[in-house]
């Protein structure tokens, strides 16, 4: 108890002391400075705190016109929110920032050009974690690979280091254990030369996940954590404490090590409630219950804690931790025979769980309500609803589960393109540092150097040309692999009495060929790094005729612009048109409904796109109903 109070003061000591410096001070860059370092000292205690700080800061800073300084204060809010669980309010402050950042980059004042890119990095890598939470991992590796080439201009290793961590736990997710082993090692190593504490103790942490979370491996983990665990208390970070606590509670459940798991779990609800960050209370509540429950601690505590999990789970909007709660608490009245109460609370979990799309769960609990209302309330109307809720919910399970196998085939193909592609880009950087330092040699010779700098690049332009139709080679490959995925549904789509099957069955086939419509175009276009979208969507639209059959009664008219847009919009813009499409083609035209005579739509859908500065864009769609003779319109604008 008396460490931990000596550790309380060692860590408000610098906050007070700069708080204190602060409040003497004029407005001027030295204000600036005070504000930028209570900004880093409360971010690990005082999440409120930091966040008015940088606020304070990026006010000031534009008002003495140090642009730079207010760029880093936008920067350090995105991270801010994010920790906070404030993903929309962080994704605008990421926004901010890389646009401050940019504008900067373009100016020739005189920046600190290290700084500058360096905040520009760290600001990509900010946008990277929140794709990551957002489970957006495409976004997240390509944004975090351009942090990682940014830092390199900046000559500092810390923002290199914290990306390569995030993609670390990417690689978790594709089960690339060895390389994200090899990813975290490197990080360590990065934090090591720095001498950055908190970096080293979280690489400590993360290869602590990987080998109790992924390798089972959680006896050597628990080493891992204990040195996570010193650092954190050397420097203060009650918010890294918490987190390293919550993982030694995890290590120690899985060795069955029940008492100590306890001990963790309570460090952490501790640590969170001093932090105030609900969120971290939730979770560390809901740990410590799961381990009552193993513990067979009295019904009374469990269901203490558990209603005390649900009150601090409305508080926090964590909706997953409520219906878990509530269904632990009907648990327990099951056991002690009260069926109706345990239906009750039954009830309340499958409301929320309905309303997060949590099939996993809701299978094992509408089973649950199926048995209490059949064999013990004998309710049959109840126990007829809570079976057919279960089929439901099983029948979404295993549909999800098959549309998870193809999106991951998907993945699989797009992953290795860019695998390649990333290969190709640093072997290219590899051969050009080998040039400069030759032709840099050479020119000291003079005219020697001239010839020689003269085949040099002629030997680039073909080497262009081959790394061109490489990456065309890439693009039809991905194409071919993707004919291939719908022509296997398409094949199994013949086997597949179900209507309802056949249906999902079959958007999955037009999602597909979507995406490959889009690789297709690529390497057969001038441009390797755009789709131009109006000839895309003639295809793809001819493509949803066919395959609904309705090219004789249904013309789909287009009215677009010539729009270029690169891969990374054009994928998820196409598959969204092909949603929009499809349905007019499945529910517009019932019962070989016609439009009325002079070409005037049944149905008419009108979509537009338009383009906005900032890359955006807004879809708008109109329907009107219309009836008589005449072939079936569909209209794309």
């Amino acid at each position: 108890m008396l460490c931990c109070l000596s550790q309380a003061k060692a860590q408000s000591s610098p906050i007070d002391s700069l708080k204190t410096l602060l409040s003497t001070l004029q407005d001027g860059q030295q204000k600036v400075d005070v504000l930028g370092q209570l900004v880093k000292q409360s971010l690990n205690s005082d999440l409120e705190a930091s966040k008015r700080y940088a606020h304070q800061m990026v006010g000031l800073s534009r008002k003495i016109g140090n642009e730079l300084a207010a760029a880093g204060g936008l920067k350090d809010l995105a991270a801010i929110h994010l920790i906070a669980s404030q993903y929309d309010s962080s994704k605008h402050f990421c926004l901010l920032a890389i646009q401050a950042f940019e504008q900067l980059s373009m100016r020739p004042k005189d920046y600190d050009k290290a700084k500058l890119w360096e905040g520009y990095a760290g600001s990509f890598g900010n946008l990277g974690n929140w794709f990551y939470y957002q489970t957006q991992l495409d976004s997240a590796i390509f944004y975090h690979e351009k942090a990682i080439a940014m830092s390199e201009k900046s000559g500092k290793e810390k923002v290199k280091a914290n990306s390569l961590g995030t993609l670390s736990y990417i690689y978790l997710d594709q089960s690339k254990f060895d390389k994200a082993m090899e990813m975290q090692l490197e990080v360590l190593h990065s934090f090591e030369r720095q001498g950055d504490k908190d970096g080293i103790s979280r690489a400590y942490q993360g290869i602590g996940e990987i080998n109790c979370e992924y390798l089972n491996k959680c006896k050597l983990a628990l080493d891992y954590y204990y040195k996570s665990l010193k650092i954190k208390r050397e420097i203060g970070s009650d918010r890294g404490l918490a987190y390293v606590m919550r993982r030694l509670g995890d290590a120690h459940e899985k060795l069955a090590k029940l008492d100590s798991a306890e001990y963790y779990f309570m460090e952490t609800a501790r640590l969170a409630e001093n932090l105030g960050d609900k969120r971290l209370m939730v979770d560390g509540y809901s740990a410590l219950a799961d381990v009552w429950k193993n513990m067979g601690k009295p019904d009374s505590q469990l269901i203490r804690i558990n209603l005390k999990v649900i009150q601090l789970g409305k508080e926090a909007k964590h909706q997953e931790a409520q219906y878990g709660s509530y269904y632990n608490i009907g648990e327990v009245y099951r056991k002690q025979g009260d069926y109706r109460k345990a239906a009750e609370y039954y009830g309340q979990a499958a409301a929320l769980g309905n309303e997060s799309g949590d099939y996993d769960f809701l299978s094992k609990l509408n089973f649950a309500r199926y048995t209490i209302y059949k064999e013990h309330l004998q309710d049959a109307p109840k126990a007829l609803a809570a079976l057919e809720a279960y089929l439901v919910s099983h029948d979404s399970v295993t549909n999800a589960a098959k549309f998870k196998a193809v999106e991951d085939i998907s993945t699989q193909y797009e992953t290795a393109k860019k695998e390649v592609i990333i290969a190709e880009q640093n072997e290219a950087i590899r051969q050009g540092r080998i040039r400069f330092w030759l032709i840099a040699g050479i020119l000291a010779l003079a005219l020697v150097g001239g010839g020689l700098l003269f085949r040099l690049t002629r030997q680039l332009r073909k080497r262009n040309e081959e790394k061109e139709f490489l990456i065309k080679e890439i693009h039809h490959r991905v194409k071919n692999n993707l004919q291939v995925l719908s022509s296997l549904l398409h094949l199994q789509s013949r086997h597949i009495k179900d209507e309802m099957a056949l249906d999902a069955v079959r958007e999955g086939q037009n999602r597909v060929e979507a995406m490959g419509l889009i690789h297709q175009k690529l390497y057969m276009g001038d441009k390797l790094a755009a789709v131009e979208m109006r000839d895309y969507l003639h295809n793809l639209g001819d493509t949803l005729l066919d395959s609904f059959g309705l090219d004789e009664r249904v013309n789909i008219n287009y009215q677009l612009e010539p729009l270029h847009l690169d891969v990374d919009t054009a994928i998820p813009l196409g598959l969204i048109i092909n949603e929009l499409v499809t349905n007019s083609l499945k529910y517009a035209f019932p019962n070989d409904r016609r439009g009325r005579e002079g070409g005037r739509s049944a149905i008419e859908g009108q979509y537009f796109l338009r383009h906005k500065p900032r890359g955006d864009f807004e879809q708008k769609t109109e329907r009107r109903a219309g009836s008589g003779g005449g072939r079936g319109l569909c209209h794309v604008d």
